[in-house]
């Protein structure tokens, strides 16, 4: 059974698969795109840090940080399985809004089309390019926000088990 757990950004576990997200972004894009990550805005009570473990072994993470009032910014988001970055992106919608986000932006690079698609199909658009990204051509800039965000985050609990990473 898959697991999902609140975890620290600077845990081992985390980073191993934050590195894993680099090294393939590298590949992708000559760049490792750490350079809008700071591990210590998903520590706050305004942002989250999670990973899914299979069998105690962590297989996917994601996290959010505060951007402004009602919007969050959905960050670090990696799967080495299939099917669990769908399972840790709609327990991070579930929790923005449980926290009472209207809004998730992301930006991912545009080389990036298995992430564009990724996100495309779980209902997030393209939308004016945010914070950093204003400066940075090579990212695309996506949004869900409310109504949308509020129908996708009730994920089929019985498919997880959410709890706080030991």
């Amino acid at each position: 059974m898959l697991s999902i757990c609140r975890a620290d950004p600077f845990s081992s576990e985390s980073q191993t698969l934050i590195s894993a997200l680099a090294d393939s972004l590298l590949k992708l894009s000559g760049n490792q795109a750490v350079e809008q990550f700071d591990e210590t805005e998903f520590n706050h009570h305004t942002g989250v840090f999670l990973l899914v473990k299979n069998q105690e072994q962590a297989i996917a993470c994601g996290g959010f940080r505060y951007l402004q009032p009602g919007v969050c910014e959905i960050k670090r988001l990696f799967s080495n399985q299939a099917g669990a970055g769908t399972l840790v992106l709609q327990a991070l919608e579930q929790l923005a809004v449980e926290r009472g986000y209207q809004q998730i932006n992301l930006a991912t690079r545009k080389v990036n089309h298995q992430a564009i698609q990724f996100y495309q199909k779980h209902g997030y658009q393209t939308t004016a390019p945010f914070g950093p990204y204003t400066r940075h051509q090579h990212y695309l800039s996506l949004a869900k926000s409310s109504p949308l965000l509020a129908q996708a985050a009730v994920p089929k609990k019985a498919q997880w088990h959410y709890r706080n990473c030991a």
